[in-house]
């Protein structure tokens, strides 16, 4: 059996469920746990994709935060100065928006990593971070893979700093806003027709795309609820002619580390699966295990 993974970053369970977006709500389909950051609070992109690939908890996997720092700095900062200096948490998660939680004390937390890093005492997670071996690194068959987080994609200290402050900058600023979604629609794009290129010669037995625009897109169209269900339902016509496509024998996965209400991350991820899998609240660890015996016919 071969296996096609849609990774999309922030993909919400609520909205899949509200506007009834039948092709991401496959045979089964359902919330998963996911990972949180301490210290950030949240789900992290950079921690929980490649725990998803690893089918490791954070700290067998190799890191337990968005930011690896060396010892003693990194129990000072995430265990005393981060939760120090953080707000407290809302009665209920998510009273508060992406702006209102933009506060002087986030900002810096913000700028301590951001110097701290360009010092060279804190990096952001590269392939070589990660100790345990994911689905990809499996010989026993042929895997291909575009943008994974940490695993084909490096993060600089320039590119996290410019993704974080153009978020922030969008959401205030029409003209910057219209090129901020001009990128991440072109995301989209690729990634589509790279997924359509790899279903014309399927020579592979798992291959995986991520797409990020969901979540540059929720983050600063937080109140623009027509703008979010315009790409909710582009990722649903997506999948739909994907589901076309697909091979014969083909288990289609669709996962998402988060998802988002409100501008802000939600602590639970997202699956939906063309084949039932008979999951129940599942991890998001669990899936490598699953995904290896598909393929290996276990």
């Amino acid at each position: 059996m071969k296996v096609l993974i849609i990774g999309i970053d922030a993909l919400e369970y609520n909205r899949v469920i509200e506007w009834d977006l039948k092709h991401l709500k496959l045979n089964e389909f359902g919330k998963t746990r996911v990972p949180i950051s301490e210290g950030f609070g949240e789900p992290v992109t950079l921690v929980v994709w490649p725990s998803f690939i690893s089918g490791s908890e954070p700290d067998v996997m190799g890191f337990d935060a968005p930011i690896i720092y060396r010892q003693p700095l990194k129990f000072i900062l995430e265990k005393i100065y981060f939760p120090l200096i953080s707000n407290n948490k809302p009665q209920r998660e998510h009273d508060v928006s992406i702006m209102e939680k933009t506060t002087v004390k986030n900002k810096i937390i913000s700028r301590t990593n951001y110097i701290l890093m360009k010092a060279g005492m804190g990096r952001y997670p590269e392939r070589k971070d990660i100790k345990k071996p994911t689905f990809f690194d499996n010989p026993d068959y042929k895997s291909i893979h575009h943008n994974i987080p940490v695993y084909d994609a490096v993060f600089t200290t320039e590119d996290r700093d410019s993704a974080r402050n153009g978020v922030i900058r969008a959401i205030n600023d029409k003209e910057f806003r219209k090129d901020f979604e001009k990128k991440l629609s072109e995301e989209l794009k690729i990634g589509s027709e790279n997924v359509f290129k790899h279903l014309q010669n399927p020579s592979w037995d798992l291959y995986m795309q991520y797409f990020y625009v969901l979540d540059g897109i929720q983050h600063v169209y937080y109140k623009n609820k027509l703008k979010l269900m315009d790409y909710y339902m582009k990722f649903n016509e997506f999948v739909g002619r994907v589901k076309e496509k697909l091979p014969n024998d083909t288990l289609l996965l669709i996962v998402s580390d988060h998802g988002q209400e409100n501008g802000l991350h939600t602590n639970y991820g997202y699956y939906s699966s063309n084949v039932m899998l008979g999951l129940t609240n599942p991890n998001i660890f669990d899936f490598k295990t699953i995904i290896e015996n598909k393929i290996l016919k276990k």
